[in-house]
């Protein structure tokens, strides 16, 4: 096998783990979601400043975990299609 049918081939493979990974992202997302959403429910109304510190880790997190499913998904574009490419 040559060294370029090796390379295409693990790029596809990157590829596919990306977007398998992304898509176990986004179902921990959803779950994380429901758990954020209860949890702000039941300190909702509170006046402590730890209640929003909380709130707001749990909405950093959220936004770190979009990020991070994005770029898995980008990455597994650009493999897919530099594989083609070559």
């Amino acid at each position: 096998m040559s060294d370029v049918q090796r390379l295409k081939e693990q790029l596809h493979q990157v590829a596919n783990e990306a977007k398998q990974a992304s898509g176990g992202l986004a179902g921990f997302k959803q779950r994380f979601a429901q758990h954020s959403a209860q949890i702000e429910s039941l300190i909702a109304g509170t006046a402590t400043g730890t209640d929003r510190d909380i709130t707001e880790i749990l909405d950093a997190a959220s936004k770190a975990v979009d990020q991070a499913a994005e770029a898995l998904q980008i990455a597994s574009a650009g493999c897919t299609s530099y594989a083609d490419q070559i």
